[in-house]
């Protein structure tokens, strides 16, 4: 029955996100271009980019796969920081950053291929690269870190379905920065926040540790994510994606460390209690540094170039469905009537998200939507 409830909700996203068209990205700030010299001037004129039919496929594709990868994370990164031998969090979080920055150097060159569109390489690794990359470690870093201390104290599936609040949050920057978002949108906002305020009411995931407390620390990390996900779109069109997760990976690593190390006087003693098995805690931050941070981050930037970031929010909406379903699978975490009405209710909203019309990249305003 609550696999039920998961799959049910799970198939209202499958027939819109068929229906999405190909869109045109249209950037109102003048784009770096290469001259004859070599030399990088700024186009004078807005440019207009079409997005092929073939790379919108491949990159809805690619941003459906990285989906499920990261909806692996919320039961990984929970199974790691419950209970009473859980590792400290900060200490946790470090060692993923460190591993997604060594898995990037690694893996990276690897991953780059598959990406479904590539951005010129206007700006190498120098100060405005590390400037952009700087920017998206410390939103990445703020999320991480609100993030795992959430899952350390609420349940995977309540902290996977917060989370997912990205999906509503982007549109509404966008609409509050001038875009003009259609009203099925604003309805989406009102039914996706009611959603998460029942789901968040479930008395069955008391048996699993979620409290009131955690959950605010995942609509905290939701919103660090939604910052993430907004300025990944700006700096993706202007950064090469190896280039740009490069700096950013490794800001949030030296942020996440330094993180660690200031507040050594409460995880020293944490990590001299920690009586607990180390591998599992060590799988975790691995599948989530390496694949996670690293491997899916650098084609979630080409992806999103390809797709739209308020589109990629539509294919990322089916996180908590997986999360749900892996959290059940392995963990044994269960959803009473007040998680799947909640759930519910939270899938309509993205369902109305993703049947709205399709955005004008001529709109007729400074801001459009693509």
């Amino acid at each position: 029955m609550q696999i039920a409830c998961v799959l049910q909700t799970g198939a209202a996203l499958q027939a819109p996100l068929r229906r999405i068209a190909p869109t045109a990205s249209v950037t109102a700030k003048p784009l770096p271009v290469d001259t004859p010299r070599g030399d990088i001037v700024l186009a004078a004129e807005p440019v207009a980019v079409e997005a092929a039919p073939a790379s919108y496929a491949r990159g809805l594709a690619t941003i459906g796969g990285i989906t499920l990868i990261f909806a692996s994370n919320s039961p990984v990164l929970h199974a790691a920081t419950s209970g009473d031998h859980a590792p400290p969090v900060l200490l946790l979080n470090a060692a993923c950053a460190v591993l997604a920055l060594a898995g990037l150097l690694v893996f990276g060159p690897l991953a780059a291929p598959l990406a479904p569109t590539a951005a010129a390489d206007a700006t190498r690794a120098d100060a405005e690269a590390w400037r952009r990359g700087g920017e998206l470690g410390l939103w990445k870093f703020l999320g991480a870190t609100a993030n795992l201390y959430g899952l350390s104290l609420t349940s995977s599936d309540h902290g996977a379905f917060l989370i997912q609040l990205t999906t509503l949050i982007v549109p509404l920057v966008q609409g509050v920065r001038g875009v003009p978002i259609p009203p099925r949108i604003w309805a989406a906002v009102v039914l996706a926040l009611t959603g998460v305020f029942v789901f968040t009411l479930d008395p069955a995931a008391a048996a699993t540790a979620a409290s009131q407390q955690g959950d605010a620390l995942c609509v905290l990390a939701a919103i660090f994510y939604a910052t993430y996900d907004l300025r990944l779109f700006e700096h993706g069109s202007r950064v090469a994606p190896l280039t740009l997760i490069t700096t950013k990976i490794t800001a949030q690593a030296a942020l996440s460390v330094l993180a660690a190390v200031a507040a050594w006087s409460s995880v020293g003693p944490q990590l001299d209690a920690f009586d607990g098995d180390l591998w599992p805690v060590a799988a975790a931050a691995i599948w989530s540094g390496v694949f996670v941070n690293a491997f899916a981050s650098v084609l979630q930037v080409s992806g999103q170039q390809a797709v739209g970031p308020a589109r990629a929010q539509v294919v990322y909406a089916s996180q908590p469905l997986w999360a749900a379903i892996l959290s059940l699978i392995f963990l044994g975490e269960t959803v009473g009537v007040e998680g799947c009405v909640g759930g519910a209710l939270f899938i309509a909203a993205c369902f109305l998200a993703a049947t709205a019309p399709e955005p004008d990249p001529n709109c007729g305003v400074e801001n459009c939507e693509v």
